[in-house]
């Protein structure tokens, strides 16, 4: 038998129970993030996840929320365990929700590392909350901030394929995972398993030359907002990026989500080619990285 490795304990303290959302429930929590698709913690996340299919028994997810009642606020935590790493997800609807989303969060202990990702700075003090009830000091934590980026999909040109090209834009495999793997800023010795999901389980844009060598890429986040993005240092300056991104952009309004990128604040030139583009900053998003107890 193969367990979720966080012991979170099913029990009551005033006025709060911890629930599991089952997963034939899923589609009703997505649901109430309909009304805004650019919202990163909410339809297309929680979609996502409705439709991964697990690679391994050591990937697994879970849904807790606070309260019977969560048809009504939303509140809820996803935590996507894979192999000895985790991946948590949080949010809520109902700012009169955040002090039980914050002891739900407490009560979790995960024995891995993991990140906590894509919260908005009204979650910052809930993440504070659990570093500290980590036994950590408060000066030592990082909230690695990102700018949200919105294309309107009226903006979005049409993808025109230019079949004679020296230079071709499709799909990414598995095979190019430890390739992009490589060039992530933020790779561990153990993101791999990461990325090849990301390039199996969503969409993704690589842009090749004539022999079908990569030059550059473009990765999809279980958020929805695109990520990755890379073009080799011995191509750039050539527009290859900016294929990447297009041709992203017109998959993901096929499929009736809206086009979100996330750049981190000092990424001076991925703002530039975003911002060319005509993306607008919309929000702010941030991830924190969280050790694993012993």
């Amino acid at each position: 038998m193969h367990c979720f490795p966080c012991s979170v304990t099913n029990c009551t303290t005033m006025e709060f129970t911890l629930l599991e959302i089952a997963r034939d429930q899923w589609s009703a929590l997505r649901d109430l993030y309909t009304h805004d698709r650019t919202n990163l913690t909410g339809f297309d996340l929680i979609n996502y996840f409705i439709n991964y299919k697990a690679s391994s028994d050591a990937d697994l997810i879970k849904i807790y929320t606070t309260d019977k009642d969560w048809i009504t606020h939303g509140s809820y935590i996803l935590i996507h365990q894979l192999d000895n790493r985790a991946y948590v997800y949080l949010n809520t609807l109902d700012p009169k929700s955040l002090e039980d989303l914050k002891a739900l969060l407490c009560y979790l202990d995960l024995k891995v590392f993991h990140w906590i990702c894509g919260y908005g700075e009204h979650l910052k003090p809930l993440v504070e909350q659990y570093w500290l009830n980590l036994g950590q000091d408060l000066c030592k934590l990082e909230h690695l901030g990102t700018i949200v980026y919105h294309l309107p999909k009226s903006k979005i040109p049409c993808w025109k394929p230019q079949f004679k090209s020296l230079i071709n834009v499709g799909y990414l495999s598995a095979k190019h995972a430890a390739l992009v793997d490589q060039h992530w800023a933020y790779r561990t010795p153990d993101s791999l398993p990461w990325i090849r999901g990301l390039i199996e389980k969503n969409a993704s844009a690589g842009v090749f030359d004539a022999r079908g060598e990569l030059l550059a890429w473009c990765l999809r986040s279980p958020h929805g907002s695109l990520c990755n993005l890379h073009v080799l240092s011995s191509h750039r300056r050539q527009g290859l990026g900016s294929l990447a991104v297009l041709f992203m952009a017109n998959e993901i309004k096929s499929f009736g989500s809206e086009v979100l990128a996330t750049v981190v604040f000092d990424n001076e030139g991925s703002k530039k080619l975003f911002e060319n583009l005509g993306f607008k900053p919309i929000n702010k998003l941030y991830w924190a990285v969280m050790p694993p107890l012993h």
